[in-house]
């Protein structure tokens, strides 16, 4: 009989802080009960210079009631147009390794993984994730879904000069929605927000921009509006970034 490993997974988002710690969120979003504690890590983000050398050490921790296999893995991130972010699992961070990939913890037990930066980065900056993985050790012999756990952290290597720069496309309109593309073309994760004034022959909307991490070099699609009728738009876009206006723009379109 096939065996199916279910995991549960905490995300942190590009660098949102804490202890990563997953209580049984089985795969396809349904939640399963788990009373057994799961599988932790602290630091869940690393933050440092760009200087190569120990990054951090992070305490990877058992608290289930069973041997888990252990895989962790430095990965860089992937963003959709959405602004949703996940870690490319077909590759591997570069110029970032640990001490210890692979290891096995017996319940109640703790591992401490060191993180290393090899080489500074060529951009002078880097962003990525921290992917731990825990199975029990005897999942290939359980019948029916076995649940296990995924944390993802978040991997910032900072630049030494920080620069601050978002820029628009053309707005895109599809049937009666809208979206306005924006592009980091800085090197910081400092996280964008603002609003969005659209204006068409029957009246003005004013969209809020909620804040949204934009890693360097990435577009993502601000909302310009939906159920939009037919016509000629403005649509006028201001955004923040640390603390400071990031972007001004007005941008006309159209609706077929």
């Amino acid at each position: 009989m096939k065996r199916y490993v279910a995991l549960g997974a905490v995300l942190t988002a590009l660098g949102a802080g804490g202890t990563a710690l997953v209580q049984g969120a089985a795969a396809g979003g349904s939640a399963a009960q788990t009373q057994d504690g799961g599988l932790s890590m602290m630091p869940a983000v690393i933050q440092h210079n760009a200087q190569p050398g120990a990054l951090a050490s992070v305490t990877v921790a058992n608290r289930s009631a069973a041997a888990m296999a252990v895989t962790v893995t430095p990965r860089p991130w992937v963003q959709a147009a959405t602004g949703k972010v996940a870690p490319n699992r077909r590759a591997t961070l570069p110029g970032v390794s640990v001490d210890k990939s692979t290891f096995t913890l017996a319940p109640g037990a703790e591992e401490v993984v060191t993180a290393t930066l090899g080489s500074a980065p060529a951009a002078g900056y880097l962003y990525g994730s921290l992917e731990v993985i825990g199975v029990p050790t005897d999942a290939a012999t359980r019948k029916g879904v076995v649940l296990g756990y995924r944390l993802v952290g978040a991997v910032r290597i900072l630049p030494a000069a920080p620069k601050y720069l978002i820029t628009a496309g053309n707005v895109k309109a599809s049937g009666a929605t809208a979206v306005i593309p924006i592009k980091n073309a800085g090197n910081t994760l400092d996280p964008v927000a603002g609003s969005v004034k659209v204006k068409g022959s029957s009246g003005t909307k004013n969209l809020t921009v909620a804040s949204v991490k934009v890693l360097p070099g990435k577009t993502v699609n601000l909302p310009a509006g939906t159920k939009l009728a037919k016509g000629s738009y403005t649509a006028t876009v201001s955004l923040t970034q640390h603390g400071k206006k990031a972007l001004a723009v007005t941008k006309k379109f159209k609706v077929k």
